[in-house]
């Protein structure tokens, strides 16, 4: 039987996945991805779907232990970005299946201020 983390714990696991996920986007938002089927824009707001996950468990279970917001809470949400949004085209194979599975794509960059402080 698996005993289940203090809160603690858990709540420094999920400041390091919440940091960890922050990374992710703004690597995608440079340099793209790979995954064949969904544009770099998809794949961006799937990881912007886990930052707000990582950023809701947190204030759980702050609220439940009557913790302090750690500082990694306040890190700003990206923006959401537009689903044909590609960081680049030099993956001509890739792009050329997007397309032909009707995306249209974008090189447009969204700017994410990570300095911006946030409250949610």
């Amino acid at each position: 039987m698996k005993k289940e983390a203090k809160p603690e714990q858990r709540l420094k696991e999920e400041c390091s996945e919440l940091i960890q996920s922050v990374k992710h986007w703004k690597d995608i938002n440079e340099n793209g991805c790979s995954d064949p089927f969904w544009s770099d824009g998809d794949n961006m707001n799937l990881v912007r779907n886990h930052i707000l996950f990582h950023k809701k468990n947190i204030s759980d279970i702050c609220s439940e232990n009557g913790f302090s917001f750690p500082e990694e809470y306040y890190i700003p949400i990206p923006p959401e970005v537009p689903r044909g949004y590609m960081a680049n085209l030099k993956q001509q194979r890739r792009v050329e299946r997007l397309r032909q599975m009707g995306n249209r794509l974008t090189t447009k960059k969204t700017h994410y201020d990570d300095l911006q402080m946030s409250f949610v």
